[in-house]
């Protein structure tokens, strides 16, 4: 069977509201977001993937060595 993900998609227009919303703008302004895998400061041009982790907010960049680490990251723990 094959491995099934729920994505939610966000259009780039609406990515400075979630970050937003998510309480990070002020952090994510001053280039302190940082890609869980890679330490790349995350920005609006590179943004790959966000999500949850142990009540935290975690951030993937679009680094070809970040994606294939997330979607290993998933299928370890059931994203």
């Amino acid at each position: 069977m094959a491995n099934r993900y729920n994505l939610n998609a966000v259009h780039d227009d609406n990515l400075a509201l979630v970050i937003d919303q998510l309480g990070l703008t002020d952090k994510f302004n001053g280039g302190l977001l940082k890609c869980k895998f890679t330490g790349t400061v995350i920005t609006f041009e590179n943004l790959y993937a966000i999500f949850p982790e142990s009540g935290d907010i975690k951030f993937v960049s679009d680094n070809p060595e970040a994606i294939k680490l997330f979607i290993k990251y998933c299928d370890e723990h059931e994203i």
